[in-house]
């Protein structure tokens, strides 16, 4: 069989395994193609010599944009190819016991990658074009024109920048596994999903003073922020923004030895069905993970402050200003291009996490399974498991964004009427479906995982 045969092959047989992975890359795709597609709205829109400078300006940020962005969709799909070679390296050692050579390995992993690489790209790069139709429309309504004609809306400086960009991230993602396959041994690729982590007893004390400073720090940042504004660019804006950064990381940090504490002397709760099994579960990724989990608070925090703030400008701008398209337009496509993509980081990174602690803890659910718990028992303890890995971020990432969304609110009233309510909603939409849609899917294929013989 052929190298690109049995590439071919593999990726059919693993195409649940590359769900996050493609599901990353094509929403990735999709979204950096249609906010740079600007250029081809001026074509169907009834603009003004004057409107259509200000749209090419708009499209000009975005492309500036795109080059931040490119880099958090690059380590996304790294971080997820990370995931899927944890998951294989099994099977990489099984190849390697039937005589494969790792050159012979590095040259499937490549036409896997091309594969994957290649289709995920048209599918984005199709759903994009198909997107920036409603792109059009949004721009025609935020430039209060009309549309000359519907024509298919393409960009062909968007779709060379997109295929360029991450095809540029496509052959990093080849080094990468040239280079970690070079590393491992047939030993440390037998027996990878023997590698689980250990779990860390924090002492409860240290845990439970540590939760109070973060508390402290949490609460001393709000009050710097709330007191002093945004006005204030200098030292009381980046103190909040330390104060909270610092508190952030201490209260996940902390906050496993704590939980795990009070919830052992609530004897209803910790002896009830699996949940001695899922807490210590908890408590270990939390151990482990602390520090991902605060980064993905982080940028929830900022997704959420983006997409809300800048729906508040935008509504306040279109209320008071009547001349000032360019600026809502700009607001408008700024702020949902990065609250998008981040909560698309996040959702990721968490949905990667848990997938690949799945596989870890495979052996641990078999044996459960042996000692009597049922099929419901053992979804059941998944999905407290998933639902409170999303949950804590996306709570404190919300608490932090309301106190933001109040200080940005008290400039914005400044501008004219604030609603905060329809751009409130306008998040909750889009973390429905994105953050939602990822949480679904990660119990899904986690829970497909655990079961699997």
């Amino acid at each position: 069989m052929s190298t690109f045969a049995l590439a071919s092959r593999n990726v059919r047989k693993s195409y649940r395994d590359y769900a996050v992975y493609f599901l990353t890359i094509v929403i990735g795709v999709a979204m950096f193609y249609v906010f740079n597609s600007l250029d081809s709205s001026a074509a169907m829109l009834q603009l003004s010599k004057n409107e259509e400078a200000m749209l090419m300006g708009v499209n000009k940020i975005m492309s500036y944009l795109s080059v931040f962005i490119s880099m958090i969709l690059a380590f996304l799909i790294l971080y997820a190819n990370a995931f899927l070679i944890r998951r294989r390296k099994k099977e990489l050692g099984i190849y390697m016991l039937l005589g494969m050579k790792k050159q012979e390995i590095s040259r499937i992993l490549i036409c896997e990658t091309a594969i994957v690489g290649t289709v995920s790209l048209a599918v984005g790069l199709a759903l994009g074009i198909l997107l920036s139709q409603g792109l059009a429309l949004l721009t025609a309504k935020l430039f209060k024109v009309g549309i000359t004609g519907f024509a298919l809306v393409f960009s062909a400086p968007a779709m060379q920048k997109s295929i360029l960009y991450f095809g540029i991230t496509f052959v990093l993602v080849m080094l990468f596994n040239t280079g970690n396959l070079g590393r491992q041994n047939l030993v440390d690729l037998i027996y990878a999903d023997k590698n689980a982590s250990a779990f860390r007893t924090q002492r409860t004390g240290l845990s439970a003073l540590l939760f109070v400073a973060s508390m402290v720090l949490i609460g001393s940042g709000y009050a710097v922020i709330l007191k002093n504004g945004i006005f204030h660019s200098g030292r009381p804006l980046l103190i909040a923004i330390a104060l909270g950064s610092m508190g952030t990381f201490l209260f996940f940090y902390s906050f496993s030895g704590l939980f795990l504490k009070l919830v052992r002397k609530m004897q209803n709760v910790y002896f009830a069905g699996l949940n001695i099994f899922t807490l210590g579960q908890l408590g270990s990724q939390f151990n482990t993970e602390h520090i991902s989990m605060s980064f993905v608070c982080l940028m929830m925090f900022l997704a959420i402050s983006a997409i809300s703030a800048g729906s508040a400008v935008v509504g306040s701008i279109s209320n008071t200003y009547a001349n000032e398209s360019g600026t809502v337009a700009g607001v408008t496509y700024v702020s949902l291009y990065i609250g998008i993509v981040f909560i698309l980081a996040s959702a990721s990174v968490l949905a990667i996490s848990q997938l690949s602690r799945s596989v870890d803890n495979r052996s641990r659910y078999e044996l459960l399974s042996k000692l009597g718990a049922g099929y419901d028992m053992l979804s059941d303890s998944l999905l407290k498991q998933i639902s409170f890995y999303f949950a804590l971020p996306l709570v404190l990432a919300i608490i932090h964004s309301i106190v933001a969304i109040i200080v940005v609110s008290k400039v914005v009233y400044m501008i004219g009427e604030v609603n905060i309510f329809a751009s409130s909603m306008i998040t909750v939409v889009i973390i429905a479906a994105i953050y939602g849609g990822y949480f679904l899917m990660t119990y899904l294929s986690a829970r497909r995982v655990l079961t699997q013989k």
